[in-house]
């Protein structure tokens, strides 16, 4: 497969403060580079060479065609690829031909459109009497689409996707009355992924049209969305669909400023989290259920965009911290050496292989790299208080009279550096503060401006520094990452270590640390279940991490750290490497165990 590079043309999702939303935040572009960037390029990489199946205009294009010599999986879903890669596609475009292929693609998929406004099986009848399972797939599809000809839309202002964006959302408005009777609820309860998130999560497109067109009443609508969705442990819900509704609630809070909307969010969310459904690599299964067995790239790419937007809303840094939780773990684990997002699957320790699950073409490839985009919008935000650095990847910030340039180096003891340096410098931004994101994972945090040690102000989660700036200066700041042991509750496991043999999670920093059978093929030998890993103290382990170089290996860039360990099955001594669970990026499935049995060291 050829080689490209993240082009630093690469369009990314600007944010725009929109009333009712924490105006702390302003505008700013974001290039990303290093890890970033090669997450969004691999992706993009699997759109461009990779042949089976080929992103072709007439593979994207069948759910609306519904063309019976081209037939595809999931088409009935009429919308659902062919929307998703628009937005995805918009928000990330690296250039004229990308701009070309969506105009293309958009101008193809209006002329699908039908009569009424719908698009795919123009047949299907929506009366309350007849709304099932096959009506869910369509409008999910359609729900998906008219989000991403709004996403293009905002890109392009292309009047043509406006007038069917509106067609679609009248359709939409005509049949939401029968769709959201008792009798449909009730008939779909269980349905899983044709069940009546299908319905709500078409809240997100309509917002959008609402706020593209100024028309109430596609909000009105949207807004009534989230309560129609039952409580997130009845019926094994589906929880890409749960959460991208709760996406769609934000949206409308962050269009209006009403709070009601923020709190009925949380509300949901408190849902979650009491039904123990959050997993200890940061993410959500497919279903909200227990013993199902796998995850769903969606469903991390809702979860991390969600946590996101409730960072922004409430201005509250627990949100980050959770969406990078599930950025640096569980979505990026979802992440295939293809390209493609999707489904990894589990047993009691970790990850393990599975026949069939894997690389969600039709679904999770899209929605995935759509989440990058949302990642590289907050990287770094403009503030009335300054510039803030939320999340420590490289790449390139700039807006009016200020340009920065960030990389990611490595060091040892669990440190890595994070080092700024100020490309550009307007007299008029030369006072500006740059505040450094504290994050509660770090430990010891020490900065330099221009080489010399400084003490920045901390406040809120931030540690803050102080010009005047010029172009040229640097700023150093060594982050130190904890090393966390936790238990299978979630709770820290401290010093003293317990005397018997334990089972725990090990973290660095945020990072969830993993034995690959890539790496360490023989440490997943039979008996593997009751090897035992060997801990002098956490500060033993503290001073074992080192950081992988990110500007030669951006996708092995996390910590890494050496622990012996004892095999039932074998005489000698041995070791195994720890590295972070989104490392599998880069191999094909495989064991890979992040709880294991510890014991302190004899």
């Amino acid at each position: 497969m050829p080689q490209s590079k993240f082009l630093p043309v690469v369009a990314v999702l600007l944010f725009a403060t929109a009333p009712g939303m924490n105006q702390g935040f302003c505008d700013g572009h974001f290039i990303p580079g290093g890890e970033l960037a090669a997450r969004i390029d691999l992706t993009h990489q699997r759109f461009d060479w990779i042949q089976e199946p080929a992103f072709s205009d007439v593979f994207i294009l069948q759910d609306v065609a519904l063309d019976p010599a081209t037939p595809r999986r999931f088409q009935e879903f009429s919308g659902d690829v062919s929307g998703r890669f628009l937005g995805a596609l918009a928000l990330t475009a690296r250039g004229a031909s990308d701009w070309q292929r969506l105009d293309r693609l958009v101008e193809k998929i209006i002329g699908f459109q039908r009569a009424d406004g719908r698009f795919g099986n123009a047949e299907l009848p929506f009366d309350a009497a007849s709304v099932g399972r096959d009506q869910m797939a369509l409008l999910w599809g359609n729900g998906r689409l008219l989000t991403g000809l709004m996403e293009y839309w905002d890109k392009r202002r292309n009047p043509e996707a406006l007038a069917a964006a509106r067609r679609l959302g009248d359709f939409l408005l005509g049949v939401f009355e029968d769709c959201s009777s008792p009798a449909v609820v009730e008939r779909l309860r269980g349905a899983a992924a044709n069940g009546y998130i299908c319905f709500t999560q078409l809240n997100e497109g309509l917002e959008l049209l609402s706020r593209a067109t100024g028309e109430e009443k596609y909000r009105h609508a949207a807004r009534r969305m989230l309560s129609m969705m039952d409580p997130a442990a009845e019926g094994a819900q589906h929880t890409h669909g749960f959460l991208t509704t709760m996406r769609g609630h934000m949206m409308i809070f962050e269009s209006t400023g009403d709070r009601t909307l923020l709190e009925e969010t949380l509300g949901r969310w408190r849902e979650i989290e009491a039904g123990s459904f959050l997993l200890t690599n940061g993410g959500v299964l497919e279903y909200f259920k227990h013993d199902y067995n796998r995850d769903e790239g969606c469903s991390e790419s809702d979860l991390l965009r969600l946590c996101l937007q409730l960072w922004r809303a409430t201005g509250n840094n627990i949100w980050l911290d959770r969406a990078e939780k599930c950025l640096v773990n569980v979505f990026s684990a979802c992440q295939f050496e293809t390209g493609d997002f999707g489904h990894r699957c589990y047993d009691h320790w970790g990850y393990i292989a599975t026949p069939g699950p894997g690389r969600a073409w039709w679904c999770c490839t899209m929605h995935g790299l759509r989440a990058l985009a949302d990642v590289a919008d907050a990287v770094v935000t403009a503030a009335s208080d300054g510039i803030r650095v939320n999340l420590f990847f490289s790449g390139h910030y700039e807006e009016d009279g200020f340009a920065l340039d960030m990389s990611r180096t490595g060091g040892n003891g669990g440190t890595f550096t994070y080092n700024i340096r100020f490309s550009r410098v307007e007299p008029d931004a030369r006072e500006k503060p740059v505040l450094i994101r504290y994050p509660e994972w770090a430990g010891p945090i020490a900065a330099r401006v221009n080489g010399q040690p400084v003490q920045p102000e901390i406040s809120n989660g931030y540690g803050r520094l102080t010009g005047p700036w010029h172009t040229g200066d640097t700023v150093e700041v060594a982050v130190t990452c904890r090393v966390r042991m936790l238990s299978r509750d979630g709770s820290e496991i401290k010093e003293p270590l317990p005397d018997q043999p334990f089972e725990a999670a090990l973290f660095v920093g945020p990072w969830l640390m993993a034995v690959s059978a890539a790496v360490n093929p023989m440490f997943h030998g039979e008996p593997y279940l009751e090897n035992i890993m060997e801990v002098g103290s956490l500060a033993t382990l503290q001073e074992s991490v080192f950081f992988a170089d990110e500007e030669r290996y951006p996708l092995e860039s996390g910590p890494r750290l050496t622990v012996p360990y004892r095999h039932r099955g074998f005489t000698e001594p041995a070791t195994a490497e720890l590295r972070p669970i989104s490392d599998q990026t880069r191999y094909v499935q495989t064991t890979l165990t992040y709880w294991h049995r510890w014991q302190k060291a004899r």
